[in-house]
Order: structure tokens, then sequence, then C-alpha cells
């Protein structure tokens, strides 16, 4: 029975309800240690026993949290038979994660991926159940595979819940609901104490109830750890620190006492169970027998309700397991874990037990050990291929403690910071390379661990800061590895191109050149186009754009095969304004990275992919790139892409006019990027909120905060192409033309430069807003309109229709007016750029002609940014599981979002989606000049 639980055991009792009607959900349940979290999850497993549910439960283990999968293994090891229906790349992923095959390295969060799909593939004979235990525990590779799949739970009637305890350091499931489990009510404390012990003396009573502070594991095993005289009240309680100790402290030297009542042999066993971690018993016994134990040592250990053993060996509680392991003195540790080494010789698989072996070894090392560390070592490049990074950061770690040689113990050292960068831990990442800076003063180890030190500084320090570590470093190494160097300097001048510092940029770029690469180098179109972002960011659009149009070319030559190289492609088009190359780039990049399980890669080529979405009009489109994309981001730890997407979602609600998520939006891009000098992102922060008060009438607040872009702190040269046309309009709404002068010029440089018909045509409106003579404002806005036929930025042709339609307005030609003024409704309708749409109308009105309010959004514009994604993908054929791969989400999932979207879109079946123009709205068919 549970006391105190009653609302506790409804909200489980209510996530097992909803999991048995189809949807999913997960619960962390969180408190301290013998709050009574394992019983609310033993609660779980009872009710979903009873109905008929499918439980699967694992365990996080103190002493396995650097082997890597560790967990996932014990949590799934049940449903491995169904690896065959998963898609291969998962399927392929997962099996390597958990030892079944060998594997080639993997993207990390592609093993999440597999556990998603493998869980709504067993949720498909009926509702499941997932249960872990002391997460806090778990290794870093299955905490990360287990909260990337939680966070996708939707429809697959999975019902998962996490227990952790309180004060931990380890797993952290942000974006999961929590419970928090609290002390026992004086009542319910008092009927546990009175159900569960035997008679006390009533002070003695009082004194356990007291110092229980409601915890019922307290308050079982306080009182089982008194003696008979304690228990009478004839001995000080005090004698069995009921007094200042912390209450875990008190409980585990509760236990400790119960052990040491225990024979010899049997604490030696406890011993090698706690020391051996996974419940093993083949193993636990063969250990035990090379310390003299028999297996009739495991009885005393069951009797005294310490241990189970059932197929496996389990402690009671995790308590119970460090009293029994650090009561024991050091050279015993030793021994034990000795034992289990040399008993895992024996049964080692070439997988998981061979790194059990190896971190034993490593337990029992009293001095260093090459031949030991070479063991980890080999453990290290086994967790590597199995996606593990967090499992070969430690591996690397132990095994440089364990390194003789200096040089051999730099080369681990540097090769664990390496693997924490990989697996997201960036503190760690750095303190190891710092360690291993002090141990070497060669420049290209130096070299390596300056890029280790610069990447972490790039995501959660400042870009300058990451630009000055590897101009450093790059130096001493120019002479003898120039590419290294040249690799370098090319991240520097990344990093200045987000700070905005063209100074740093050029810095950088002179000493790219500097090196003098040998003709015909690989590299040479790297530096041309780093040649030009440095122009660009200095200012220089005419020549910017040479190097970069001439390192596209090439680049589009050469088609390289790697994610960097081709995204560095795309952003080039983007450069140059080429909006539909740097569309069909990244969106083949995004497919391949979804093909490919690339998953850490994904969120830049889709933050490419929404772009250039946005710029082409596709505004719904870029919403559901830039959604999904942020949601990947985030799980990965890419706090820049997350500021950037963030901006982009931003001026997509700036758009549609939806003031509180523009707010919302770019507070949070502000709150990030600002303390860490992002200022690229910070521009599309500042462009929103621009855009939004343009859209809303507000002239001089967007004219106010675009200046802060071209002249103040998060100034950049993304101003001059962003933002420049709406900083113009706005100038010139407020009367105050000579504000728009300089950045006019900067615009009209850079539209020359780029050779777009649309750019120069937005210049050309530009001209015309500032125009003096009503000729010449007509001049420039018939050649406006006509470069817009050309194709490319349809809101911008939209904005540019509005202008001289409302110019041929005022200039009482009514009839011109209303063929621009039509055209521009219809556009900004089927955007849903519902101010500017405001504003079509309004001015149609004054024309004469009353227009509807009434929105052609489309079919498409009817569902969801997912909605839209899935139901493509499923009229082109795909099927379920085929979305679900691509789109990371479990086919059943998939198969609830098909539900949905069908009555919105008023068909029955798949096969009806054909028919359907699932196209983006605002790129639907549109009314020309006649």
């Amino acid at each position: 029975m549970l006391y105190g639980r009653r609302a506790e055991t409804d909200r489980i009792d209510h996530l097992l309800a909803e999991a048995r009607d189809g949807r999913s959900g997960a619960l962390v349940v969180r408190g301290r240690a013998g709050i009574g979290k394992s019983a609310l999850l033993d609660h779980a497993a009872r009710k979903a026993s009873s109905a008929g549910m499918r439980t699967l439960r694992g365990v996080g283990i103190e002493s396995e949290t650097e082997l890597a999968f560790a967990a996932l293994h014990l949590l799934l090891r049940s449903g491995i038979d169904r690896l065959d229906r998963l898609p291969v790349p998962q399927a392929d992923a997962l099996r390597g994660a958990l030892g079944l095959a060998a594997s080639a390295a993997t993207d990390r969060f592609l093993v999440g991926l597999g556990a998603l799909t493998l869980l709504s593939e067993l949720a498909g004979d009926g509702p499941l159940l997932c249960l872990v235990d002391d997460a806090q525990w778990l290794d870093r590779s299955s905490a990360d595979a287990l909260l990337f799949a939680a966070r996708r739970l939707e429809a697959e009637g999975v019902a998962l819940i996490l227990s952790i305890r309180d004060g931990s350091l380890g797993f952290r499931p942000t974006g999961l609901p929590e419970m928090r489990l609290g002390g026992l009510g004086p009542a319910d404390a008092a009927a546990l104490l009175g159900e569960t012990t035997g008679t006390l003396a009533p002070h003695v009573r009082d004194r356990v109830l007291a110092e229980s502070e409601g915890n019922p594991l307290a308050l079982i095993e306080l009182p089982a750890a008194l003696t008979p005289e304690q228990r009478a009240g004839h001995i000080d309680p005090l004698a069995y620190h009921l007094g200042p100790l912390p209450l875990t402290s008190r409980m585990q030297e509760a236990f400790q006492a119960q052990i040491h009542a225990l024979p010899e042999p049997a604490r030696t066993l406890l011993l090698v169970a706690a020391a051996e971690s996974t419940g093993d018993l083949t193993v636990i016994l063969a250990a035990a027998r090379r310390l003299g134990v028999g297996a009739d040592a495991v009885e005393p250990g069951e009797r005294a309700g310490l241990i189970r053993v059932d197929g496996e060996l389990s402690f009671r509680h995790p308590l119970i397991r460090a009293a029994a392991y650090q009561s024991a003195p050091f050279t015993r540790r030793v021994a034990a874990h000795r034992a289990l080494a040399a008993a895992l010789a024996g049964a080692a698989d070439g997988g998981r037990h061979v790194d059990a072996r190896a971190w034993h070894l490593a337990a029992a090392c009293t001095d260093p050990d090459e031949a030991v560390a070479a063991e980890l070592e080999h453990a290290a490049e086994r967790a590597r291929r199995r996606s593990g990074h967090a499992a070969t950061t430690a591996a690397y770690q132990r095994a440089a403690q364990l390194t003789p040689d200096p040089r051999e113990r730099v080369r681990r050292l540097i090769s664990s910071a390496e693997a924490a960068m990989d697996a997201g831990q960036l503190l760690r990442s750095r303190a190891l390379a710092d360690r291993a800076a002090l141990l070497t003063d060669d420049p290209r180890e130096q070299a390596k661990l300056a890029g280790v030190r610069a990447a972490v500084e790039f995501e959660q320090g400042s870009p300058r800061v990451a630009h000055g570590i590897l101009m450093s470093a790059a130096a001493p190494i120019a002479a003898t590895d120039p590419e290294m160097a040249a690799s370098m300097l090319a991240e520097a001048v990344r990093d200045a191109w987000f700070a905005g510092a063209p100074e740093l940029a050029g810095q950088a770029v002179d000493r790219l050149h500097a090196l003098e690469l040998p003709a015909g180098h690989p590299l040479h179109p790297v530096v041309s186009a780093l040649t030009g972002l440095a122009a660009l960011l200095a200012g220089d659009s005419a020549r910017g754009l040479v190097h970069i149009h001439a390192a596209l070319a090439d680049a589009l030559r050469s088609q390289p095969a790697g994610p960097g190289e081709r995204l560095i492609i795309a952003s080039m088009a983007f450069m140059v304004g080429d909006d539909e190359t740097s569309l069909d780039l990244a969106a083949g990049l995004a497919d391949d990275c979804r093909a490919q399980g690339m998953i850490g890669w994904l969120p830049h080529a889709l933050q490419n992919l929404a772009s250039s979405q946005l710029y082409l009009g596709r505004f719904q489109d870029a919403k559901a790139s830039a959604t999904e994309a942020v949601r990947i981001a985030e799980d990965t730890g890419q706090h820049h892409r997350v500021d950037h997407l963030q901006g982009v979602l931003a001026w997509l609600a700036a758009v549609r006019g939806d003031e509180r998520a523009c707010e919302q939006l770019t507070s949070r891009v502000r709150a990030h990027a600002i303390d860490h000098g992002n200022v690229s992102s910070l521009a599309w922060a500042v462009w929103a909120q621009g855009l939004l008060a343009l859209g809303q009438g507000r002239a001089q607040a967007a004219l106010d905060h675009l200046e802060t872009g071209i002249t103040g702190t998060v100034r950049h040269q993304l101003s001059t192409t962003l933002f420049a046309p709406d900083l113009v309009e706005a100038a010139v709404r407020c009367e105050q033309p000579e504000r728009a002068g300089a950045p006019l010029a900067r615009f009209d440089e850079w539209a020359t430069a780029t050779g777009q018909p649309w750019a120069r045509a937005v210049a050309l409106r530009c001209r015309a807003l500032t125009a003096a003579r009503d000729e010449e404002a007509e001049s420039h806005y018939v050649q406006a309109v006509g470069l817009h036929l050309n194709g490319g930025r349809p809101f911008e042709e939209a904005r540019t229709r509005l202008l001289f339609g409302e110019w041929l307005r005022r200039n009482r030609r009514k009839a011109d007016a209303r063929i621009h003024l039509r055209q521009a409704l219809d556009m900004f309708e089927r955007a849903g750029a519902d101010p500017w749409a405001t504003r079509a109308r309004a001015e149609l009105r004054a024309t004469g002609e009353v227009a509807g309010d009434v929105r052609a959004v489309g079919v498409a514009g009817l569902l969801t940014p997912q909605e839209l994604q899935i139901v493509r993908l499923a009229a082109r054929g795909a099927t379920n599981r085929d979305i679900g791969a691509q789109l990371f989400l479990s086919p059943r999932t998939v198969g609830y979002h098909l539900h949905k979207a069908f009555p919105k879109l008023g068909v029955a079946s798949r096969t009806e989606l054909g028919r359907l123009d699932l196209g983006d709205p605002a790129l639907g068919t549109r009314h020309r000049d006649g």
C-alpha cells in the first residue's frame, strides 16, 4: 500500500489511460533518495499489468555511467527481435549501439530516432509502458537517445516514466513534465511506521518520525537498524546516528549496519555484486569464486532482504549497493574489480563484456599501466563507432590518467576533448583541452587543442574570443602544416562573420593568402569565398561578390560531397541573391541528411532551406523548416543555430502581424545572442522587429529599430542585404529621407553586384521612394515592376506593386493603381501577410474598388507546418514509416497527423491527396499585367 500518494498515483493512472487510448506521454518523477520514486514506478507497473499493457523496464546504474548505451540496452533488450522492421539506417544504428553488430560511426541522435521507432513498433501490439529508475545514473549516450525519443512521443500509445534523484548532476530531462515528491504527512508517516516496524518505545517512535522527515525508506530502515535495547528505549537511539547526519547518510549507515551483520562470505559476494553492477549472476559467482566465496553466500543477503535473485541479482535499493561497495576497504574493492576482470576475460563476447573488463582493470589500477590504458583506448574506439561519444570521452580520459608516456597521455587527452565536443559536453571538453595544453609544447597538438577551445568558445562564449584563439594557434603551424592552418583560419573568418567584425575577418583572410597554397589546391575556392565574405563584411559589395561569384561557379562545377562544403556553397548562393540555387542546394543536403542519418548537420541545412523558402515567398514551408530545425538544434545543443532560426521565425511572425510571437522570439534571440556576441543572429531579430512595426504603420519605431543594425551595437553587413530597403521606406514615411541615403547607396551597390533582377528591382523601388520628381519616381517604379517579372522574392514584388499603386492613387490615376493593388493584395493574402493585405485593401477602397476580406490561403494554408510536411510526403507516395524516418517522428504519430489533416482537406484517403494543390499559397498562380 502507498501512503499519502493519491494525487501522484492519479497522475500516473491518467498517463496510462492516455496510452491505452493511443496517446503518448512522458513523466519525470523527482525526489530525494528513499522518497518513494521506485514505489510509484512499481505502482505503474502493477496498473499496466492489470490492464494488459506490456512493460519495459530499465535502470541507471552508477558504475555503468561510462559504458555507452548500457541503460538503453537494458530497456530495449526484449524488443530487439523487431529491429528488422525499422528503416535500415535506424536499425543499423541501434544494432551498433546495443552491441549486436559492428557498426560504422553514425550520428549519435540517429540511435534516439531508432529507439523512438522501435517503441512505436512495440506499441503496435498494444499500449506500452517504459519505466526507467535512477535516471540520474544513465550513461550519457542512453540519456541522449531516450530524451530525443521522449520529446517526440505523440500518438504511439507509449507511456514513459523516469525517476531522478534530487541533487544529481547527471541526466537533465529538460522539456519533459515533472512530478516532485515530498515527504509524507504526519498521519501517513505514522501509519507507515506502524505497519512496517515492530513495537517501539513512544519516545523512540517520535524520534524516528522526526528524523525521517516523512521519507518512506527512512521510516522503514532506520528502525530496522536499531538494536532491541534501542527499540525499547533502554539505549539512546543517538548511539546509532539518529543525529545531525544528512538523512541519506543515515539511511546508508543503516544499510551498512545490516551488511556488517552478515557473514564475511556474504559481505564479499555483495561487494562483488555492487562492483559488477549489471546483475549478471554467472559473472558475479565466477568472480566470487576467485575470492574464495561459493554460491551459498547469496542466501544470507537474500534472507536479510538486501538483494533479490530472479535470474539476475539485484539490490533492493541503490543505497544498499552504495553501502556494500563504499563500506568495504580500498584493498578489497581493488580485489573485487580484479576478480571481475578475470571472470569477464572468459565471458568476453567482443562487445559489452570487453568494455566492462577494461573498466574493471582500470578500477583495479593503483599506478600507470600502459596495457590497461591501451585496453581503455580500444573501448573508447568501440564506443565511438557506436556513436557513444560520452563513453568515448570517459574511456580516453581514464586511459590518459593511466598512461606512463607523456606524449601518449597528451594524445589521449586530445582524443577525449574532441569526443566530449561530439557528445555536446562543452565544459568538459574545454577542461580536458586546458589540461592537455599544460602538458605539451608541440605546435600541432596545441593547434588541435585550440580548435577545441575555440569551438567551445563559439558555442558558449564569444565569436571574437574564438577568433583570437584560432589566429594565435594557426601561426606556429603555418609553415609545417599549411592545410591545418588554413582550416583554422577559415573557421576564424566564420567567427568574425558571426561577430560582425570586418577587421578580424580581414586579418584572417590576409593570413590565408600568406600561406600561398599551391595552384589547384582544393582549398582555393574556399579561400576565394572567404575573401569575398571579408570584403562584404567590410562593406565592399562589388569586390566581395566578384570573389563569391567565382567561388560559387567553381564549387558548383566540382560538386563537393561533404555536408560542410555543401553548406558553404548554399550560403554563397544566398550572398549573391541566387535564392533558387540556394534552395536547391539546401533541399538536397537536407534530404541527404535525413537519408543518411546526419542529424547533427540537419539544422544547418534546414536553416539555409528556411531562409531560401522565406525569400522565395514560401512562408509556410519556411516556418515548417525552421520549426523543425529549432527542435533538433535544441536537442543537439546548437545554440547559435537556435538563435538564427528563431530570428527567421520572428520575421515570419512579423509578416503575419503576430506581434506576440514576434516579440517572444526576438526576446529569446536577444537574451542569448547579445551575451555571446552573435551579431548575425541579432540582425534577424532587429529586422523582424522593424518589419513588424513597418507593417503596423509605426514608421518611426521601424526606423529606430532598423537603424540599430546599421549604426548600433548589432551592426552587421547583413543589414545591407536584409533590411536596408525597409529602412529606406520607414525613413521616407517619417519624412526623413536623409536617413535613407547611406543605406540605399550600400544596397544599390550590392544589388548591382549580384546581377539578380529582383535585387535591382528593389533598389529601383527605393530610388522611386526617394525621388525628388514624379517623372523620376514613375520611371523607377515601371522599371522595378518589369524586373520583378523575371521572378525572385515575390513578397518584394508585392511590396513594390503596393507602393507603386499608392503612388498612382495619390497622383489621381486610380484605374492604373487598381491593377497593381489587386495583384499586391492577392499576393499578400496568399502569403498570410495580414498587415500588408489590410493596407492594400484600404488602398483599393480609396480607388473606389471594394475588395472582399477573403483570404486566398490555398489548401496548404489549412494545415499546421508539421501536417503540411507530412501530407506532402504522403501525396508523393511515401509510407508512414518513410515519412517518420525523414521527419524524425514515429510512424504512428505520422498516421495521427494524417488522420487530423484529412478532414481539413476534405479527403478520405491518401490516394485523394494527389488531386490537391499542396504548393505554398504564396507561389500560387498570380495575375500579370496584360
